[in-house]
């Protein structure tokens, strides 16, 4: 089931697209990882799915409801939202910041059930009790802020550059706080600037560049596209895979077209050997060593030519 889907979705600003045809499909127990440079569309598009901007053009759908619907309102409720920045008040406690967002959000909740959420997303409510939120860390203030937006409960929560500013030690308590929500049953849309922060806790990700989603890719795949191959293009390509087996060269081999790219740490001279040997010619081989982050790079900059 899809918790997000957007279908053509976008929006022009004087003139100019902020947010272009998105398409996008977030599915039930996805942490979504929606990543591009700074000015990409990402919180534009982020706007327009929480209801703070419409549409110049295209639809979404929260939880399966379309947005011209009247229930988009009930499944707002099952979502909650940081965007650009958490409002915390930082001459208030802990609790104090809770109960003030029960009141906004019109949530009753319990000393204890705050307590517990404060404890819940890993901060210590018991040490916190007396301490006002302006001498909390960056990284305590950010896990707050998630406090905040789980006080409705919410089964999706969207967080609009979580990581922005922590030191290494706040980007831990932070992963962290995401991923025990995540094993909790909680769906996540996290946008950032930068893959490497979001490549440890993402399921898919979703890169965006000038208002366009050029991708949107399970890390799994992500990781098997950017790891280590060789690729080899030839003629009679659909020879190369059973070639290769009889020489014992038993890597992963795939077929692109007229590409065949056999992955991990296979020989390349004892690939061109048996190729040769066995009459196909080649008309190019080349070894590939790529990052995740390399993958992106060089994905936005088919962005940037498009």
């Amino acid at each position: 089931m899809d918790v997000l889907s957007t279908k053509g979705l976008s929006k022009v600003y004087k003139g100019h697209f902020a947010v272009k045809d998105v398409a996008m499909h977030i599915e039930k127990g996805d942490i979504y990882g929606f990543v591009g440079e700074n000015g990409a569309g990402k919180t534009t598009l982020i706007r327009l799915v929480t209801g703070l901007a419409a549409p110049t053009a295209g639809k979404y759908a929260l939880f399966g409801v379309p947005n011209r619907d009247k229930g988009i309102y009930e499944a707002r409720r099952k979502t909650a939202a940081i965007v650009e920045t958490a409002t915390i008040a930082k001459n208030m406690t802990a609790i104090e910041n809770l109960k003030m967002q029960c009141l906004i959000t019109g949530t009753a909740r319990s000393d204890e059930e705050l307590e517990a959420l404060i404890d819940r997303v890993g901060l210590d409510a018991e040490g916190l009790r007396k301490k006002k939120v302006g001498n909390f860390s960056l990284g305590m203030r950010q896990r707050l802020g998630i406090a905040m937006v789980m006080v409705s409960d919410p089964e999706f929560v969207i967080l609009d550059e979580p990581m922005n500013g922590l030191d290494p030690q706040g980007f831990i308590e932070v992963r962290e706080t995401i991923l025990k929500l995540h094993r909790e049953g909680v769906t996540f849309l996290i946008s950032s600037h930068i893959l490497s922060e979001l490549e440890k806790i993402c399921t898919k990700i979703g890169v965006i560049s000038h208002g366009e989603l050029l991708e949107e890719i399970s890390m799994e795949d992500l990781h098997r596209k950017a790891r280590r191959r060789i690729v080899i293009t030839a003629d009679e390509p659909e020879r190369i895979g059973g070639l290769l087996a009889v020489a014992g060269i038993s890597q992963e081999i795939e077929q692109q077209g007229n590409e065949i790219l056999v992955f991990g740490d296979a020989d390349i001279n004892a690939i061109m050997k048996t190729l040769v040997e066995n009459g196909v010619t080649i008309r190019s081989i080349n070894a590939l060593e790529e990052t995740v982050e390399d993958y992106y790079i060089r994905l936005l900059g088919r962005g940037k030519i498009a």
